[in-house]
């Protein structure tokens, strides 16, 4: 079980600042514990939404910003976490041993379940772990015509919490609950494809 990470480079005055951009890549197998469908008999729940959804948003936006010709003006990294179903593993072992300084971290952003927008609405934990959080949101909201629903705490059970509980700003993008939440017809045909195009615009705007 492992984290899986990359980094693209910032050039200028604020290029040792980074900006973390994550998501979990681990699901629930076949079931077990955290499962909530009752006699599953070890069906498979493939967790197209918790959270194939967030690692592809994540791909997504790092091959965009990559295929940039000018450099960034601050380090993007970009964290794929293992074991947040079993207690955020993966995350918290990052904040305990970070590749880049936590000091020099200056935003987390978590995708965990973006993939079922619905009537153009994304909601955004932890809009109050930073006084620019709303005007930033409602900027890049506007491109993708995104609704943002923010609430203001850092805390929650998603791999942003550890960071917020350093000290490090914190947004987590989520598209809601939904009856096959952690249950096996989570799966491909409900995923809204272009709904998480629009995320990955509001992440790269």
């Amino acid at each position: 079980l492992r984290n899986v990470i990359a980094t693209l480079e910032g050039n200028g005055e604020h290029a040792a600042e980074t900006i973390i951009v994550g998501a979990h890549y681990d699901h629930l197998g076949r079931g077990g514990w955290g499962s909530l469908a009752i006699g599953s008999n070890g069906e498979i729940h493939n967790g197209a939404d918790d959270n194939a959804s967030g690692t592809a948003v994540l791909l997504e936006t790092a091959r965009q910003l990559a295929a940039r010709s000018t450099p960034l003006p601050r380090r993007v990294l970009f964290l794929a976490f293992t074991g947040e179903e079993l207690g955020l593993y993966g995350s918290k072992r990052y904040v305990q041993d970070p590749l880049i300084p936590l000091t020099d971290t200056v935003a987390m952003l978590n995708l965990d379940m973006v993939g079922r927008l619905r009537q153009d609405r994304l909601i955004a934990y932890g809009v109050g772990t930073a006084e620019e959080w709303p005007g930033w949101l409602k900027d890049a909201a506007a491109g993708p015509k995104l609704q943002i629903l923010g609430e203001p705490s850092g805390f929650g059970p998603s791999d942003h919490a550890p960071f917020h509980e350093r000290g490090v700003p914190v947004i987590h993008f989520f598209t809601g609950f939904h009856p096959e939440y952690h249950r096996p017809p989570d799966d491909v045909p409900l995923i809204n494809i272009p709904g998480m195009r629009r995320v990955t615009e509001l992440l790269v705007e």
